[in-house]
């Protein structure tokens, strides 16, 4: 192997042969006059006695020589053995001083004698000549030095060497060299002073450390016995100082101690977090002195330990590739060895002759570094990518290192850094004096070897030496631009690359040639791609009969290293490669013209483009090789290169582009990301442009997971254009083409991708082109934008007349490209504006016609045939190439027409306004809505039908990566696994048929994050419910209600057989299991199971069928539900199912379905559950006895009969719980409570069952209670008791007689004992319901005790009892007969069941003002002629007393809800305030006659007041006369006034309301005049 340290080992292969047509494999013998190789060549300036000269010094191991630079002549030479004696620095009071002299004789004899020069590279040549005489001279002085270990923090003895040009560190016992460092190799400070424990500047008690540059680790020492660390830091200075004049800096200002030190170090160690490119193991080749020996010497092979050299070694590491560094790291730790910066990089090494070493050499002084690595080809690719992405800069991959002597000045540590001819970060470029010596003196040599065919002795050998000096002294990126190339000199090289013999394009390539000549035609390439750098190379390239032969030739050469670099010099021909695009900056449309001229020359011959592309079919291609051809095809295809294109050139290289098929997918897994970026490009450009090939590639970009890495991309990716082609090309390969829409389906929530299938209303073309140009990338706007700028300028320039019309070099007939191509031309420009009709003229037949050609090669292409339908191209992507040439152009008209702005303004269709259905297939629309897509991809949804946050797009992001990762590996194992197959292709250059394919049917993405979320019918339950129970249901509108409800059904019926225990356990507690079937698999993107899935479905149902039931119409499963609710023994499920029967209710066969078995009783016994609320709504006029009783000891109603068939009790309702809890009483135990006719299984008593039910409720039982009316009363309103004529129906519907039956009438007035609102409200408006035009019932209500009931109610909400009231309350058969109910002979306070309990002043205003007046007059206070009611009177005297004959019946019912009241009638209720008061039909007399409160006070009903009054009067008259006096009255009764006042209450009472009645006589006498 070469040398690979800093001195690169001499290239020993001779110079091409002397004839111009033999291949390179035939190197040329040793020449006489060939030149010696150099160890380094130095620009100097001599001084003498007769002025300064410029000179190139020349250093070897075997002479010392000066050569004029002009000339290269030798003008001084001296042996290095004889005639050298040695050379120093001049040292003045100028620091800066670059002089230094040399000490030589002539001819070996005579004195020695200093000739001296001058340098800013000084100290490099003076380490260079030192090293050159190092067997002559030995070290200036040895100190023995302790040497601090990092890890272990010890001190190890060591011997310090301080030589001519640096420090060695040696071995005490073996003498082997451990490390050393050159002087110009060290960092400023080059030594730093380490403090004593104590932080003290004491240097002898501390130590020092010696600083490396290059990333190198720094090194502490200290003094070892008999010297001192001063006496080792002088010497070092002043050594350094006198031998090659630098001056060492030393810092004393850090004060570190020992510890300190060490953490900086540890710090040091885990540098360079920026984000990795890429990672690999790779083999570090060092040489001695663990990789720090300068080794003198111009070769040296792989040692015995497989380090260089003999003493060299081999280390494992691990190589970083970040953004902006390369780094070294450890394997066991991972600590950081090196770190490189990316900036210093100048060139890649890929030894030819190693299938698996490489170098990489910098340009900042450090030495070369030498790897080994089974990646080699990808590992270079990548670094390869990331120098020129990032530094915008081409960067060469050499066959063999550079040679050390064949540069001038190179790069040198800190005397680079210090001179600052170039900052570190920056790319060098090329002057104009060194590139153009170099160039003189190549066109010289090319010069000689054209005469006379190359007849010179030597000429070719000397062209050979002057181009690989050219090519180690001229940066890769080339000469610059204004400089002028001699025609000769790229005539001397094109004549000596190889010619290729005439072969078919299909033919595989040629054998490979040796290293050694394919090193030599890579070198040839090298430096004509620097010299194309200049404006006028190309034409004059592109003017040579065999050029276009020779450089095209080159494709199918057998070295993959040659086919790299020539693919690299097209692509810079026709405008392509890394750095500033010269299109984007040309301003006259000169480059333009000239990429366009050389494009068609170079692919005139459609067989030059077959052997481009075929060179990416085999597998087994090299990174590196496919990434040169990706780059000719960018500059070919891809914007804003491919307007340079002429169409068919262009039309022919998509074909054959898109017959790689699956090996243009490949490269989607290439180490380089533009690679990647620029395949999705040219991808998206087959799809625009050629429908046929877009469709044969879509199943390939299913089966080659192409279509996943784009997704991912398209997702995942920072906003830009990368991820901008992405979503274009998923777009491409996924709308309308329905296994991709089923990947997606797999992959994403339905919710997210259900807005594909959205459409935009009212979205004119216009606009659509105008979004798709906004959505495209910030670079290729600009792009576009310099474009447009540079045709705005043109004038008459080539651009102006269309991107196709080569009129410049006069190639064609301009009208051939008028219509064609991805950029059209004039013709296009007045179609597309034409006002009358808006079509796509010749672009129809262009297509067909393409369409046509690739259908005929399709069987020798081998595209895949598919039986899907053709793809609809989208506008967005279509306009991206129309759109640029269609504007610009009409930009240009519009500056020379005036009457273009006229149309525009006018609103006339311009040339964004297509119509798209009149373009062929494959030119349309996207069938789907993807800018939608990818929006509402990126936003949060937290909806019913959509959960979407960044959660769930990492658990997204983490399958995708997992399965790229896995579809990669498999891909690089089933490479591995069939090797032979790679031989086949690389000599037949055909692609084998694929080994593996992704399974993509079977591919989906679960999210663990939803797990929790119950998912039926593409919907999630909790969020539904959530939002229905808001009243946001309808913000989300069902797809299809009705087959979401039958799911939600079907969900709920499979969920009941989950429900199976095994042990005991329940499915909510068996955990997850691959042992367990679970149906939360059915919908993908959900979990959960068991009851709690069947009360969410319930749930959910009832929301659904509440919003939707005029759609759902009829459900079958009423019956079911209805069954279901009454025998579960899941207290929560019973409530949801409550309440979903609550809506079915909305459906008069539901209702129907619902009583036929048995539902009217279920809800009445559900309504009875109301009387278990422990709390119940606190109501002002509650009475002391009403609250106490939530405090009084529940009774004891239960009695059962326990196992051993003893009677247990009377219990109360918890006491039988317990007993259930502890399993003393099961199913069938039976129970008996007061009212009850006989025992029963506790199975059998629904009050029990229910009470003993599982799970925590869901409602409370007072919503159970309002649940339970609201379905009766939709039953008893779902059958009318009027036909349509208003007639009386007969008999009675069935729900009425149901609820009038014995069986329920009681238990709904029962209800009313609540004593909620809600509920009082509910059972009232029922009762009245039930009882209106239902005589049976009418007349029986009051033996409910339905009064009492309502009556004993404290709350204010009186209206629906008002109602009650009002219908029932003269009907009631409650003085022994039906005609005693009906009768009206009787008073009203007589005739109405309310007579004894109420003053008859409420009867009458509930009789003649109605059930409001009623209701309000029963709340509020009132003292009038008509009413006199207070709310002491309704509390203290009406609800106590009523209370107190209820007695115990309400606590009762919260024991037992089913137990029934016994009847019986109440005695009249007393009312105190109205003792002392006259009633006499609706008035009461004091306050009528009280003309000072009530003056004119209205009297209604005349006749009948009178008659009343005189009614009075007449019982009055049938007593004693009344005119008799008190004491006259005592002597008729013999008794005396003293026992009158003794007498009882009752007859003064009497005695009283006579008197009074005769005093109001004459006021009531005045008062009827009046009225």
């Amino acid at each position: 192997m070469d040398f690979v340290s800093r001195h690169a080992a001499p290239d020993h292969h001779q110079p091409p042969p002397e004839s111009s047509t033999s291949a390179p494999s035939s190197a040329p013998h040793s020449h006489s006059l060939e030149e010696q190789e150099y160890l380094a060549r130095y620009a100097v300036v001599k001084h003498s006695w007769r002025g300064r000269y410029k000179r190139i010094l020349c250093i070897s191991n075997i002479s010392i020589i000066t050569l004029d630079p002009s000339t290269l002549s030798v003008t001084n030479s001296y042996d290095v053995t004889n005639d050298f004696e040695g050379a120093s620095p001049i040292l003045g009071r100028d620091e800066n001083s670059q002089e230094f002299n040399i000490s030589v004789r002539s001819d070996g004899r005579g004195k020695f004698k200093a000739f001296k020069f001058s340098s800013k590279y000084r100290a490099s040549i003076l380490t260079e000549l030192h090293r050159i005489r190092w067997h002559r001279i030995g070290p200036v002085a040895e100190f023995p030095v302790l040497h601090l270990r990092r890890r272990t923090s010890e001190w190890v003895p060591y011997k310090m060497n301080v030589t001519y040009v640096g420090v060695e560190i040696v071995e005490t016992k073996s003498g082997d060299l451990r490390w050393c460092l050159d002087f110009r190799d060290m960092d400023s400070p080059a030594i730093v002073i380490l403090s004593e424990a104590y932080g003290t500047k004491n240097v002898e008690h501390g130590g020092f450390v010696l600083c490396p540059l290059y990333g190198r680790k720094s090194k502490a020492f200290k003094a070892g016995p008999a010297t001192s660390n001063m006496a080792i830091i002088s010497n070092l200075t002043k050594t350094a100082k006198s031998t090659i004049g630098l001056s060492l800096s030393v810092d004393s200002s850090q004060l570190l101690t020992v510890g300190e030190y060490i953490k900086r170090r540890a710090q040091e160690a885990v540098r360079a977090e920026e984000t990795p490119r890429g990672a690999w193991s790779v083999t570090r080749l060092r040489s001695a002195a663990h990789g720090t020996l300068n080794v003198p010497g111009l070769t040296l092979g792989v040692g015995p330990k497989g380090g260089l050299g003999e003493q060299g070694d081999a280390i494992s590491r691990q190589l970083i590739l970040t953004r902006v560094s390369l780094v070294e790291r450890r394997p066991d730790n991972y600590e950081a060895v090196i770190v490189r910066p990316l900036s210093a990089v100048s060139s890649l090494v890929r030894f030819a002759e190693e299938p698996q070493m490489f170098a990489i050499e910098f340009n900042d002084g450090c030495p070369i570094h030498v790897y080994a690595s089974t990646s080699r080809d990808s590992l270079l690719a990548a670094v390869r990518d990331v120098l020129q992405t990032e530094g915008q800069c081409p960067v060469p991959v050499l066959p063999r290192l550079t040679m050390p002597g064949h540069r001038i000045d190179p790069p040198c540590g800190r005397v680079y850094l210090q001179n600052k001819q170039l900052p570190v970060g920056q790319h060098p470029v090329a002057d104009m004096e060194s590139a153009t010596m170099h160039l003189k003196h190549l066109a010289a040599a090319a010069k000689d070897t054209v005469a006379e065919g190359g007849s010179i002795p030597g000429s070719r050998a000397k062209l050979w030496r002057r181009i690989r000096e050219f090519n180690a002294c001229i940066p890769y990126r080339g000469v610059p631009t204004n400089i002028e190339v001699p025609e000769v000199t790229l005539m001397a090289l094109i004549t000596m690359l190889p010619a290729t013999p005439n072969l078919p394009p299909e033919s595989p390539p040629l054998p490979p040639p040796s290293p050694k000549a394919a090193a030599t035609v890579m070198g040839f390439v090298a430096c004509l791609r620097r010299l194309l750098a200049s404006r006028s190379a190309a034409s004059h390239v592109m003017s040579f009969p065999a050029a276009v032969g020779r450089i095209m030739g080159l494709l199918r050469n057998g070295s993959e290293g040659v086919v790299a670099e020539a693919a690299g010099l097209i692509a810079v021909l026709i405008g392509g490669g890394p750095g500033e695009m010269n299109i984007l900056t040309d301003t006259k449309g000169e480059w333009h013209a000239t990429i366009m001229h050389t494009k068609s020359v170079l692919f005139a011959n459609n067989s030059n483009v077959i052997i481009l592309v075929n060179r990416l079919k085999p597998k087994s291609v090299s990174p590196l090789l496919s990434m040169s051809i990706v780059e000719v095809l960018e500059a070919m295809i891809c914007e804003p290169h491919g307007e340079t294109t002429q169409y068919t050139i262009f039309v022919e290289l998509l074909r054959q582009v898109a017959g790689l098929r699956r090996r243009l997918f490949a490269l989607f897994g290439h180490p380089a990301e533009s690679v990647r970026e620029t395949v999705a490009v040219i991808m998206r450009t087959i799809a625009e442009e050629d429908a046929i090939a877009a469709e044969s590639m879509r199943d390939a970009a299913l089966r080659d997971g192409a279509l996943l890495r784009h997704l991912l991309h398209a997702f995942f990716l920072p906003s830009g254009e990368r991820c901008e082609v992405s979503r274009q090309l998923v777009a491409l390969w996924a709308d309308s083409y329905q296994p991709a829409l089923d990947l997606l389906s797999r992959v994403l929530p339905p919710g997210l991708v259900a807005y594909l299938h959205t459409r935009s209303e009212g979205v004119s073309s216009e606009d659509v082109l105008n979004i798709s140009s906004q959505e495209g990338s910030s670079l290729s706007r600009r792009q576009r934008r310099l474009l447009q700028q540079r045709r705005g300028h043109a004038g008459k320039s080539i651009s102006s007349q269309g991107p196709h019309l080569p009129s410049v070099n006069k190639l064609e007939d301009p009208g051939k490209y008028s219509n064609a191509g991805p950029f059209k031309g004039p013709d296009y420009q007045k179609s597309a504006i034409d006002t009358n009709s808006v079509q796509v003229p010749a672009t129809c037949s262009n297509a067909v016609h393409a369409t046509d050609t690739l259908s005929g090669e399709g069987l020798s292409t081998g595209a895949p045939q598919t039986d899907y339908g053709t793809p609809v191209v989208s506008m967005d992507v279509l306009s991206i190439n129309t759109n640029e040439s269609v504007e610009s152009n009409a930009s240009n008209s519009v500056d020379c027409d005036p009457n273009m702005v006229g149309l525009q303004n006018t609103g006339i269709p311009g040339p964004a306004q297509i119509v798209v259905e009149s373009m062929p297939v494959g030119s349309g629309r996207l069938l789907c809505n993807w800018p939608e897509f990818w929006r509402a991809f990126s936003l949060d949804h937290n909806r019913a039908d959509l959960i979407w946050n960044e959660r769930t797009r990492q658990e997204l992001r983490q399958a995708l990566q997992a399965e790229v990762h896995n579809l990669d590996v498999e891909k690089e194992r089933t490479d591995d696994i069939v090797p032979g197959v790679v031989t086949v292709e690389i000599m037949m250059g055909q692609d084998s048929v694929p080994q593996i394919s992704w399974n993509y049917a079977e591919f989906s993405v679960s999210y663990p994050s939803l797990s929790k979320e119950v998912c039926v019918g593409q919907y999630y339950l909790r969020l539904l419910l959530e939002s229905g129970s808001t009243g946001r249901a309808q913000d989300f509108p069902l797809r299809d209600p009705v087959a979401f409800f039958r799911a939600l059904y079907h969900r709920f019926l499979c969920d009941a057989d989950t429900g199976l225990t095994v042990d005991g356990a329940v499915p909510d507690e068996m955990g997850a299991s691959d042992d367990w079937c679970d149906m939360g698999r059915l919908d993908g993107f959900g979990g959960g199971g068991g009851s709690s899935v069947r009360e969410l479905c319930a749930r959910a149902m009832a929301i659904v069928y509440e919003q939707h039931s005029r759609t759902i119409g009829p459900f079958e499963g009423t019956a079911h539900v209805t069954v279901l609710l009454d025998r579960t023994d899941d207290r929560a499920l019973r409530h949801r199912l409550l309440l979903l029967l609550k809506v079915l209710m909305k459906v008069l066969s539901n209702v129907e379905d619902c009583v036929l078995v048995g539902g009217c009783v279920l809800a009445v016994d559900l309504l009875t559950v109301v009387h278990e609320a422990s709390e119940r709504t606190a109501i002002p006029l509650q009475s002391n006895l009403i609250a106490a009783t939530a405090f009084m000891e529940p009774l004891k109603e239960w009695m059962i009969i326990n196992k051993e068939g003893a009677q247990v009790g009377p219990l109360e309702k918890d006491a039988v719980r317990r007993f259930w809890s502890k399993k003393t009483i099961d199913w069938t135990t039976r129970c008996w409570a007061s009212g009850m006719p006989d025992w029963k299984r506790l199975r059998d008593i629904r009050e029990l069952r229910w009470a003993l039910a599982i799970r925590v409720p869901v409602l409370t039982t007072v919503q159970v209670g309002e649940a339970a009316l609201s379905i009766l009363h939709s039953m008893v309103s779902a059958h009318s008791d009027l036909d349509d004529a208003g007639e009386l129906v007969t008999p009675t519907p069935r729900v009425k007689r149901i609820l009038s039956s014995p069986r329920c009438l009681p238990h709904i007035a029962q209800a009313i004992l609540s004593g909620e609102p809600s509920v009082v409200e509910g059972a009232a408006a029922l009762l009245k319901a039930v009882v209106t035009r239902n005589p049976k019932a009418m007349i029986k209500l009051y033996s409910t005790g339905a009064f009492y009931f309502a009556l004993a109610y404290p709350g204010s909400n009186l209206l629906s009892i008002a109602q009650l009231f009002s219908v029932t309350h003269v009907h009631q058969a409650f003085h022994g007969g039906e005609e005693a109910a009906v009768s009206s002979s009787l008073p009203l306070a007589k005739r109405s069941v309310l007579g004894g309990l109420l003053p008859e002043s409420l009867l009458y205003v509930l009789e003649r003002s109605g059930p409001a007046a009623f209701a309000a007059a029963m709340v509020s206070d009132s003292d009038t002629p008509e009413i006199i009611w207070t709310h002491k009177m309704r509390a203290e005297n009406l609800i106590r007393q009523v209370l107190q004959h209820l007695g115990d019946f309400p606590q009762k019912l919260s024991q037992h809800c089913h137990s029934f009241y016994e009847y019986a009638p109440m005695p009249p209720v007393t009312y105190p305030e109205l003792r002392d008061e006259m009633w006499c039909h609706r008035y009461y007399l004091r306050n009528l006659c009280d003309e000072i409160r009530f003056p004119n006070w209205p009297i209604v009903e005349h006749v009948e007041f009178l008659q009343s009054l005189l009614v009075m009067w007449r019982e009055e008259l049938t007593r004693r006369p009344m005119d008799l006096s008190e004491e006259e009255a005592c002597k008729i009764l013999e008794i005396s006034l003293d026992d009158v006042s003794k007498d009882d209450a009752n007859k003064k009472y009497h005695w009283r309301w006579l008197t009074r009645f005769l005093t109001y006589q004459s006021k009531l006498r005045i008062l009827m005049r009046r009225n």
